[in-house]
């Protein structure tokens, strides 16, 4: 700082400005797209010339549910009995019977001693990290490819944040025993990660954990119903006891709102402790009902998570074999690695015009040099509209570049 004059209130909005222009240069200035139609397998975007139809990529809800008729119905009657919102904190007026009930549900499916409702997995994240590091003394370690709430929160702490190698056992065993001396370590890690869909060594990881005496924390975001049995996760799936798992069900379930699954006592922590979950008001009921009738399909239906990595498996062996950069992997996630931003957002835009929707992966959601298209492959979806994808995909990959060489408007990003 020194002693030189503060900026003026101008010079703070040019600096600005100049931010912005900066990430327009970069190919990473952000645009909010405006949908006029449910998320579901096709969208209506909204776009300067008027709306088009479009066949939908970019959907997390990977089972379909947000639009089936029983979970719109489910929503309904929630809302009729519990109102439009929950009108306060948890802690206060607002921790209603359908909060409750869904903790119940799915302390009960996860086989888990307690559950805790979020108003959004990134919450979830928040409150459980700054809880559990709440001193000096305690240390977060988490693989670096976790989701930018789990690095929020452990900014968020008070305590120490390292990070250890993606999936790699020996440098996590490096850094756990360089903190040996720690009041209390956490380990952070994903079943499915995000970005690359690929899942964590959870066997290996849980064992590192129990012989230096560090907690578990595993984000299972991306795996609720579509890995595990019943699509009830990886750990699930590998019979991994993580101390906590952090849910969301927005995704599989169709629905709004996070979840903590595990250990009664840590629970109780956050809730005592958390302050995103003490300071925010409770979830919506309408969301509440909504996952609840979510958790009943997949008890009344087991097989919808082996039929949607089946259905995501045939998409992405069809693009490996088109020579697209694309991971192994099962879960319903495919990224299409092309590098930097301007080719990811030229091939975007190759596909807006042929009427898929699927919006440019770039940093920082994805490190530099890691530009994709994400790829959601979701229950919703037809076999034609699989069908349709990889005939596209097929054309493009031999002339997608000298296409998008040629002037004209970005496609979508993120």
């Amino acid at each position: 700082m020194g002693h030189e004059p503060p900026p003026s209130y101008a010079q703070m909005r040019l600096a600005i400005t100049a931010e912005l222009s900066e990430l327009e240069a970069q190919g990473r200035l952000r645009k909010r797209p405006v949908i006029d139609s449910p998320n579901g397998r096709v969208l209506v975007l909204r776009q300067p010339g008027g709306r088009r139809k479009l066949h939908n990529w970019a959907s997390n809800d990977y089972l379909g549910a947000a639009n089936r008729l029983r979970v719109k119905n489910a929503a309904a009657r929630a809302l009729r009995s519990f109102g439009a919102g929950a009108g306060a904190a948890r802690l206060l007026s607002g921790g209603l019977s359908c909060h409750r009930r869904l903790e119940e549900r799915i302390a009960h499916w996860l086989a888990a001693p307690d559950a805790l409702v979020t108003t959004s997995g990134f919450q979830a994240n928040l409150s459980v990290l700054v809880s559990l590091a709440s001193g000096p003394e305690d240390v977060i370690i988490l693989d670096r490819l976790c989701h930018a709430s789990t690095y929020d929160g452990a900014h968020l702490a008070a305590g120490t944040m390292l990070r250890f190698q993606h999936n790699d056992l020996a440098d996590l065993d490096k850094q756990l025993r360089r903190t040996s001396g720690a009041h209390r370590r956490l380990v952070c890690v994903e079943s499915v990660y995000s970005m690359d869909g690929d899942e964590a060594p959870l066997v290996g990881i849980s064992a590192l954990c129990r012989e230096h005496g560090a907690l578990l924390l595993v984000d299972e975001a991306h795996a609720i119903g579509v890995i595990g049995p019943g699509g009830r996760g990886g750990c699930a799936e590998l019979g991994v006891q993580a101390d906590l798992r952090i849910g969301t069900c927005s995704k599989s379930l169709g629905s709004q709102g996070g979840f903590i699954a595990g250990d009664r006592e840590l629970i109780e922590l956050v809730v005592n402790r958390g302050r995103s979950f003490i300071f925010s008001t409770a979830p919506v009921p309408a969301a509440m009902g909504a996952a609840i009738e979510s958790l009943d399909l997949l008890r009344e239906e087991p097989e919808l998570p082996e039929r949607l990595r089946r259905e995501a498996g045939e998409v992405r062996s069809a693009l490996r074999s088109q020579g697209w950069q694309v991971p192994e992997g099962r879960s319903a996630i495919i990224p299409i690695i092309v590098g930097s931003e301007q080719p990811a957002l030229e091939l975007s835009a190759l596909l807006l015009a042929h009427g898929h929707f699927a919006p440019a992966i770039r940093p920082p959601t994805v490190p530099p040099g890691g530009c994709r298209l994400r790829l959601s492959i979701t229950l919703a979806h037809r076999p034609s509209d699989r069908l349709r994808l990889i005939k596209v995909m097929a054309a493009a990959r031999s002339r997608w570049r000298d296409e998008a060489a040629a002037p004209g408007p970005a496609g979508p990003g993120a």
